[in-house]
């Protein structure tokens, strides 16, 4: 990220090294394109690359008329360019949370990757976003790898997530957008203040700026690199974790250990984001005895039969 406050010129010239540089030659790749400035900058820097990325748009039917229109606006910006667009929408129309809307936006992209083929998704978040989800992270109450904040490149499932542009902040991709004479869709739902991260950008992140006496966003930023190479070593650290781990060879390790092994484990095993409480339950159960298990949400569990841990996702005959 370039220091706090200056925008120097060449933006454009700077991304697209940056979007071309992440690139991997014959992978089939996807663009989660919303016709904000971000996402139609990611998209133009990767069709002047070369690349011919698939155009995944998610209308969540927030805004009615106008989000249709960002619909068709997406789909005749990709026709100029030859580049094929893949249109979903939500299954109904009204504003919703945004952990919702997330999760309805993901479904969208997993669903549209597995059909098209794709195995690489790109997304247009930058280094304003990654300071506003470290920020968001921490005050819940997040670990070291909540406070991670979001990879360059990451594995969700069967997709890699590529997010090329976290080296720029908002106002260098808007830069960079301006140089290439590109038009996009303002979305004025970013500018409410009824959703969460609304709100931080648009007051606690200025006020903590103001109280503070300098920009904050670069020191959340460098906070996320840091935490994301105590995430690296440690998943060195652990190494391979069995399917079905043996009680016995966890139970003497560190908490910081157990807390690392479980949470690894648990992602693993297809469940993301477990939280203090349901880490702490599963180390409960490392003290052996009979048979016992530990309820998560969304009628998950794990158990203990003997010395060894068992996952059930509550979804399937794995339970």
């Amino acid at each position: 990220m370039e220091q706090e406050g200056i925008v120097r010129k060449g933006c454009w010239v700077r991304v697209l090294a940056a979007v071309t540089a992440a690139q991997r030659s014959g992978v089939k790749s996807a663009v989660g394109i919303s016709g904000g400035a971000d996402s139609v900058l990611l998209a133009e820097a990767l069709w002047r690359s070369g690349a011919k990325p698939i155009l995944f748009h998610f209308n969540h039917r927030w805004r009615g008329r106008v989000g249709d229109g960002d619909a068709k606006w997406v789909v005749a910006w990709a026709r100029k360019r030859g580049l094929r667009v893949v249109l979903g929408r939500a299954k109904s129309a009204g504003r919703t949370g945004e952990g919702e809307a997330r999760a309805a936006r993901w479904s969208f992209f997993q669903q549209a990757a597995k059909r098209c083929g794709v195995k690489e998704l790109w997304l247009a978040h930058q280094a304003d976003d990654q300071a506003e989800t470290v920020l968001m992270q921490l005050l819940r109450g997040a670990g070291p790898d909540g406070l991670a904040g979001m990879a360059v490149r990451s594995r969700q499932g069967k997709v890699v997530v590529v997010r090329a542009m976290m080296g720029f902040t908002r106002e260098e991709v808007r830069q960079a957008a301006g140089e290439m004479g590109l038009s996009w869709r303002e979305d004025k739902t970013n500018e409410d203040e009824k959703g969460w991260r609304s709100r931080v950008r648009h007051k606690v992140l200025p006020y903590l700026s103001q109280m503070y006496g300098r920009e904050v966003r670069g020191a959340l930023c460098r906070a996320a690199e840091i935490m994301a190479g105590e995430k690296e070593y440690w998943e060195k650290e652990l190494g391979k974790i069995s399917i079905h781990p043996d009680v016995r060879e966890w139970r003497n390790k560190a908490v910081a250990w157990q807390r690392r092994a479980i949470r690894s484990w648990l992602g693993k095993r297809g469940y993301l984001g477990a939280n203090l409480a349901e880490v702490e339950g599963v180390r409960r159960l490392l003290v052996g005895g009979k048979t016992a298990g530990w309820q998560v949400r969304g009628g998950g569990q794990v158990r203990r039969s003997g010395n060894r841990l068992s996952w059930c996702s509550g979804k399937g005959s794995d339970c």
